[in-house]
């Protein structure tokens, strides 16, 4: 779905909006990075240098080449001098003679100006840390990336190995730094929409030892009005802005089983590893007139979930 150009600017000022209220942890990917991309597609920044605006029918998120779009001008942004962007001065002697090249050297000189110390969200990354080399080697990884219905994914996951015994696809630098093989993320790039259990059991075939905790977080769908729901939601909830933000993370740190999802329903019955609880979750941002109607979402479906109203964005360094 292309946006009409009238239409881009308050669709991504309603998501940064939404984005902004739900204020997510670093369960899911970081909230800076994806304030920051927002802001980088916003035609009052940008101009009709990302051109056109694409939203995924289904899910209401900017499509994985909107978003490329950004993050290959974040690219071209670094390695431009500072010193090449245009004057006011010089882009007032360009309007005179080319309205439309003005313009663009505008966009493009103030696009710059929020990329150059910007952070984005990435198409795909994995990062590492070694938490405890001894008595056990204790590992926590971290896969982000744009799926393709234009949801962004956060997996996160902790090993535990003995000492010396270094799982398959990682490896340590000797001053302890944790090193990931493309293998890893390759196999992280495959799966990363597998069901939860059978996902935390690739991985320790992957990795050749256990997975003692793994999450799994996304933000989207944003639904907003005009955009068709799924029928099996409560279709007032088209009447403003829903932006959701659901998790779900099996592992022997999490202390109880849970289920606060009121649009997924538990699975029957699943088989977890000894020790291990599973807890799963859905945040809602939602649009001032829709509080109650969300709310009511979960009453109906016998759970307490978290409703947060859509206000105003709070200024925040980009």
């Amino acid at each position: 779905m292309v946006l009409q150009p009238e239409r881009v600017g308050p669709y991504i000022r309603a998501l940064y909006a939404a984005l902004d209220a739900l204020a997510p942890d670093d369960s899911w990917v970081p909230m800076a990075e994806g304030l920051n991309h927002l802001h980088a597609l916003d035609p009052a920044v940008s101009g009709q240098l990302l051109a056109p605006a694409e939203v995924v029918e289904h899910t209401g998120m900017p499509t994985y080449a909107w978003l490329a779009r950004a993050a290959a001008e974040s690219e071209l942004a670094h390695r431009a001098s500072p010193a090449l962007d245009p004057s006011d001065q010089r882009l007032e002697q360009v309007r005179g003679l080319d309205p439309d090249l003005a313009e663009r050297m505008r966009a493009r000189r103030d696009l710059y100006l929020h990329l150059r110390p910007a952070s984005l969200l990435p198409t795909t990354r994995i990062q590492g840390a070694a938490r405890r080399l001894e008595p056990t080697l204790d590992l926590h990884l971290r896969y982000d990336r744009i799926a393709p219905d234009g949801r962004w994914a956060r997996i996160r996951f902790e090993i535990s190995a003995d000492k010396g015994a270094i799982p398959a696809g990682v490896s340590l630098t000797d001053e302890g730094r944790l090193q990931v093989d493309s293998a890893l993320k390759h196999v992280l790039t495959r799966h990363f929409a597998t069901p939860l259990l059978a996902l935390a059991q690739q991985l320790s075939d992957t990795l050749g030892t256990q997975v003692t905790s793994l999450g799994r977080a996304w933000i989207g769908p944003f639904w907003w009005p005009g955009m068709g729901l799924p029928n099996d939601v409560p279709q007032a909830l088209g009447q403003g802005l829903v932006l959701h933000a659901s998790r779900e993370v099996v592992g022997v740190d999490v202390r109880h089983s849970g289920h606060i999802d009121p649009w997924r329903d538990p699975p029957a019955s699943e088989s977890l590893p000894d020790g291990h609880h599973l807890f799963r979750e859905r945040r809602l941002a939602v649009s001032q007139n829709l509080v109650a109607e969300a709310l009511g979402w979960y009453t109906a479906a016998g759970m307490r979930g978290t409703v947060l109203p859509i206000g105003l964005p709070r200024r925040r360094q980009l």
